[in-house]
């Protein structure tokens, strides 16, 4: 029972001690909990108003110490008390307060723990039997309350909520401290140092992003700033020394300045209104510069151009070869490096000036970098040397033939280059008729401007002065040389072109050709003058029927008048034509002078076919057309276009039937001179026959040929005698048939005697053909001139019978006239009158026809005759007219009129017989000098004597000929045939006699221009001192080569003499230089620039505009397209 009791006592002390202890327990963990959350929040509080207060160092005191205070009181209040409690230090519960505690919390308790804890102190103090009592009842209560945990009596469940207040500043402090973890540090930082002062920092801040504030001279720095803060201002300036400027906002945090042409250090600070920046310095160092430079350009001699100086400019075009000189004016430098492409070059420096040298080659880029101690300074732009190389030149030419004569052309040519040439030429080659090269790639040099870099050039091609004979070609192409200094001078040509020179064949044929033309022009001429006849007869029919005109006579008239345009121009058309073919006759063909006379005759006759009187007619018909308002004066007009139409119409078949005996007598005596050309050929070889160094095989070739061109020239013989049938009055030609077959024999017998190698037959057999050929020659020469004597004397005989006619007729007409004057209207003798008036005009009809025909055949009948015929028939018409219109003083009038025409025509016809008279004589002086075994170069004709150029032609041939003969034959002075030595030696010093006198003629012509100009011909001196050279050799009888060549240099300078007297006589005020040193006439009209528009351009050429070399090209090149 005791025991039982002291466990139930026992046991109430644990619980009571355990309950205690729990409850001190709880009681430091809520002191805890209030401790962290008073403690935190006090200190959030604190750091926030600092934070943001900045408060001074009293509040920072009063902070710093409440709350140490604060932290001190909670911490020994919530932790230290319970603590201590807990191990029993200190005031403890009562208990009471724990039965109150306990006896609140379990009901059922209520105040028993109180009883018990008051019965024990009862008991204690009580004795033995209330002692038992009292531990009884304590028993009892105990037992009561045993079973109630006493610990539930702890307000746990109030602590679990401070927990959550605890947790608040917890969760503060983690969140700010993430956010903005300087809210604690720097207001802690401020309060626990609360005796020192802090300045409440700026809502931003200035940050200089820049690396390193330093830059160089003349530099500009950029100054990059960064606003760091929880505000940004709108605006910052910068204060440099006493002057501030606005920051260049960027963005919103972001700010720049440039600092421009720093040349010292630097300082700065930032500012806004609420900020202030410390200073900062702007350090400045020393850049390399290059103050200026220049480039020296050294041109190539060869350009002729003037040195140039570019100043800071590193960019240049300049030509291949330049030599550049780099002058560089620096500061700060140490050194300086051209870069180039493929390497670096240091410059050298002296006196402070860097210069390098190069001679450029080719275009390069390049850059300049200059250093010193503190940087290297590379030039940020890449200079271009751009080299122009020296281009290939450039050649056109185009060629035009003389209209004239085709062995002579005109070219003109264009070279171009950039910079100039050396030379123009000519070049060429010549072949023979069968392709053989004769001379290669000879040049002629043609003068150009060397330093004008587009022009144009003339040459001019005379196969004569080429020394091209009949067959052979030439080759030849132009060719122009650059003045390249560098690579040597560079080359261009133009494509090879080829001229042939027309053979004696194709020449024979295109005269034909001509002739034939010429023939059928003509006659188409006649047909549309007869058409035009018709016309105006049709027309003048219908004016006499009508009373009036009309618009369709007009119309008509209009017609006519087309028509005679038509008509004029193709008669210009003809006459210029015919103009041609008379000059490329007289250029290639050795006419005799009464032919070349004839032939000039006719020209001029042609020339005067449209007289200014029909012209005028035509043109008075035309305006009374345009009136209309006389329709006597049209019908009169129209009478006498009429009859000049008609004269026209008679002119013309004249020409026609003049032209065709001309044409004929012009190919007979081609055909002599080709015989007799033969006849030589076939003595020459002849005597090659007999040397048995010439192969038969060579001698049979040469006879063949001769004998295929004599076969030619029967052929032509042929056609001359079908030419003969067509005349009108057909010629009386040599019958040569019985010749030509001995002829034929004697080819055939030499040639029989060559196979059988009787060299001696043979050259006898070819001596015979020669002579006999030259005697056929001759006979049909000699038939020629006789023939033209028997005409001549038939055309005297007529033109004395109608001189003697048309005296009579002048007679009648004078005695009928005196029958007139008396008569009236009503005389019965007028009949009478009337009918002599038409036998008078029937009479003068008859004269017409007979001199119409003569006209045909005789030059000297001029076309004015033929005019003066129709003007008395006009005469006569119309006073037959009169005279049946009883019109006698009318009637008088044109017998007046007709008796002075008459007596005109008669002295026309006076001077015709004269002309006639004088060419008898000179046609009879010549037979006599044929049958006397002489010669005549001008059968037919007196005229003036061959030109000494055609002279000189002629004794070239016969040197030539004569050089061969010797070649082929015995050599001067070799012995053993002293007969054919004998016969060289007379040739010889007949050619050197007919040599004196040609040159004879070239001193006379020589002393004539000393005496006119003060001044003679180079040329012709030169010519007549290589005559002199001629003359010694053939009396020497030394015939070279260089004889031949000679020669034939005479003959060029002789018709290079000639065009310039001809030029001299067309123009006397313009001194002429052709044909002395230099071959190169003027060029053609059409390619002749207007003398104004030259001399203006020269002009301006001679001022040399200072412009520089790409631009003078440019105005170069406009003076060239100008022209």
């Amino acid at each position: 029972m005791l025991k039982r009791k002291m466990n139930n006592e026992t046991f109430i002390q644990e619980k009571v001690r355990e309950f205690v202890r729990k409850y001190y327990a709880n009681k430091l963990l809520r002191g805890a909990l209030l401790f962290v959350f008073i403690t935190l929040m006090v200190f959030i509080t604190y750091a926030v108003l600092e934070y943001f207060s900045y408060f001074n160092g009293t509040v920072r005191t009063v902070l710093f110490y409440s709350y140490i205070a604060l932290f001190a009181f909670t911490f020994v209040f919530y932790l230290l008390i319970p603590l201590l409690k807990i191990f029993g230090i200190g005031k403890q519960l009562t208990k009471e307060q724990i039965a109150d505690i306990i006896g609140k919390f379990f009901p059922e308790i209520d105040d028993k723990l109180l009883n018990i804890f008051q019965l024990e102190m009862m008991k204690e103090n009580g004795d033995g039997e209330s002692t038992a009592l009292l531990a009884a009842a304590i028993d009892t209560k105990i037992e009561k309350i045993k079973p109630f945990p006493f610990t539930k009596a702890i307000p746990f469940k109030k602590t679990r909520k401070v927990i959550k207040w605890a947790l608040i500043p917890v969760v503060l402090l983690i969140i700010i401290s993430s956010v903005k973890s300087e809210i604690f540090t720097q207001s802690t930082e401020r309060i626990i140092n609360y005796n020192k002062t802090y300045a409440k920092p700026a809502p931003y801040a200035f940050e200089i992003e820049n690396g390193k504030l330093t830059s160089f001279q003349n530099e500009e720095f950029v100054l990059n700033v960064k606003v760091t803060g929880s505000e940004v201002p709108k605006t910052a300036h910068i204060a440099i020394g006493n002057r501030n400027y606005q920051l260049t906002k960027v963005d919103n945090t972001h700010f720049t300045y440039t600092f421009k042409n720093l040349q010292s250090d630097t300082q700065f600070h930032l500012y806004t209104e609420e900020v202030t920046s410390p200073d900062y310095t702007l350090t400045v160092l020393p850049k390399p510069v290059i103050v200026s430079f220049a480039m020296q350009l050294h041109y190539p001699a060869y350009l002729h151009k003037n040195d140039e100086t570019i100043e800071n400019n590193g960019d240049a075009t300049i030509p291949d070869g330049t030599q550049v000189t780099w002058t560089f004016y620096t500061r700060n430098t140490e050194n300086l490096t051209l870069l180039l492409p493929e390497e670096k070059q240091e410059v050298s420096a002296k006196n402070g000036l860097f210069t390098i040298s190069k001679t450029i080659r080719s275009s390069f880029d390049y850059a300049i970098a200059n250093q010193n101690h503190f940087c290297t300074a590379q030039d940020t732009l890449r200079h271009h040397i751009n080299v122009i190389a020296d281009q290939y030149p450039e050649i056109a030419v185009v060629s035009q033939a003389d209209s004239v004569l085709p062995d002579r052309i005109y070219f003109k040519g264009t070279v171009r280059d950039d910079y100039g040439f050396t030379k123009v030429q000519f070049v060429y080659s010549k072949y023979d008729k069968n392709d053989n090269l004769l001379e290669s790639n000879k040049a002629v040099n043609i003068n150009i401007n060397p330093a004008q870099t587009v022009q144009d050039f003339y040459h001019y091609m005379d196969a004569g002065m080429m020394m091209l004979e009949p067959g052979q070609r030439l080759e030849y192409f132009f060719q122009v040389f650059d003045n390249d200094g560098i690579n040597g001078a560079k080359s261009s040509r133009t494509s090879t072109e080829s001229f042939r020179v027309m053979t004696e064949e194709e020449i024979d044929e295109e005269l034909q050709r001509s002739n034939s033309e010429t023939k059928n022009d003509l006659k188409e001429l006649i047909d549309e003058s007869q058409d035009l006849l018709k016309d105006i007869s049709k027309l003048e029919q219908q004016m006499m029927q009508n009373k009036e005109m009309s618009w369709q006579d007009k119309k008509k008239l209009e017609e006519l008048t087309q028509k005679y345009q038509e008509l004029k121009q193709q008669i210009d058309e003809m006459k210029q034509s015919q103009n041609q073919q008379n000059m490329m006759e007289e250029k290639y063909k050795d006419l005799p002078e009464n032919l070349i006379k004839k032939q000039k005759e006719l020209e001029e006759r042609f020339n005067k076919t449209l007289s200014d009187e029909i012209k005028e007619m035509y043109e008075k018909l035309q305006n009374l057309m345009e009136k209309m308002n006389n329709k006597e004066e049209v019908k009169q007009a129209m009478k006498e276009v009429k009859t000049n139409t008609e004269d026209l119409n008679k002119a013309l078949d004249q020409q026609l039937e003049l032209f065709k005996q001309l044409e004929f007598e012009k190919r007979y005596t081609d055909v002599i001179n080709k015989t007799k050309k033969l006849a030589e050929e076939e003595k020459a070889l002849s005597k090659q026959s007999e040397q048995k160094a010439i192969p038969k095989e060579e001698l049979l070739k040469k006879q063949q040929d001769i004998e295929k061109q004599y076969n030619e020239l029967k052929k032509e013989l042929k056609d001359l005698q079908e030419l003969n049938k067509q005349l009108e009055d057909p010629n009386k030609m040599l019958d040569t048939k019985e010749m030509q077959q001995k002829i034929e024999q004697d080819f055939q017998e030499s040639k029989d005697a060559l196979n059988k190698n009787d060299r001696k037959k043979a050259s006898g057999k070819q001596q015979d053909a020669g002579e006999k050929m030259e005697e056929m020659a001759d006979q049909m020469e000699m038939n020629m001139l006789e023939n033209e004597e028997e005409d001549l004397a038939e055309d005297m005989e007529s033109l004395r019978q109608i001189l003697d006619n048309l005296v009579k007729i002048s007679f009648n007409q004078e005695a009928n006239m005196e029958k007139l004057r008396p008569l009236r209207t009503n005389s019965a003798a007028l009949n009478e009158v009337i009918r002599t008036q038409h036998n008078i005009r029937e009479n003068m009809q008859l004269i017409a026809d007979s001199l119409d025909a003569l006209a045909r055949r005789q030059s000297a009948v001029k076309p004015f005759i033929s005019e003066e015929v129709s003007k008395i028939d006009q005469y006569l018409t119309n006073s037959v007219t009169s005279l049946t219109d009883s019109k006698l003083q009318n009637a008088l009038s044109q017998q007046q009129f007709a008796m002075t025409s008459m007596n005109n025509l008669a002295l026309m016809l006076a001077e015709s017989m004269k002309e006639v008279k004088n060419k008898q004589n000179e046609c009879k002086n010549c037979k006599n000098k044929k049958s006397g075994n002489g010669s005549c170069n001008n059968p037919g004709g007196k005229g003036k004597a061959k030109s000494a150029r055609e002279l000189q032609q002629q004794l070239n041939r016969q040197i030539e000929a004569l050089k061969r003969s010797m070649e082929q034959g015995q050599k001067p002075g070799q012995q053993g045939q002293g007969q054919q030595g004998q016969s060289i030696s007379e040739q010889l010093a007949r050619l050197a006699a007919q040599q004196e006198a040609i040159r004879k003629m070239m001193q006379e012509y020589e002393d004539g221009l000393k005496s006119q100009n003060g001044v003679g011909d180079k040329s012709v001196e030169q010519m007549i001192r290589d005559m002199e050279k001629t003359e010694k050799e053939l009396v020497n009888r030394t015939i070279t080569s260089e004889t031949i060549n000679r020669q034939k240099k005479i003959e060029t300078r002789m018709l290079e003499s000639e065009r310039a007297q001809m030029e001299r006589e067309q123009d006397e005020k313009r001194e002429s230089t052709e044909g002395r040193d230099i071959i190169n006439p003027n060029p053609p009209k059409e390619w002749n620039m207007d003398k104004k528009t030259q001399q203006q351009t020269e002009m301006l050429k001679s001022i040399p505009p200072s412009l520089n070399y790409y631009y003078k090209e440019k105005v170069n090149q406009y003076f060239y397209n100008i022209e």
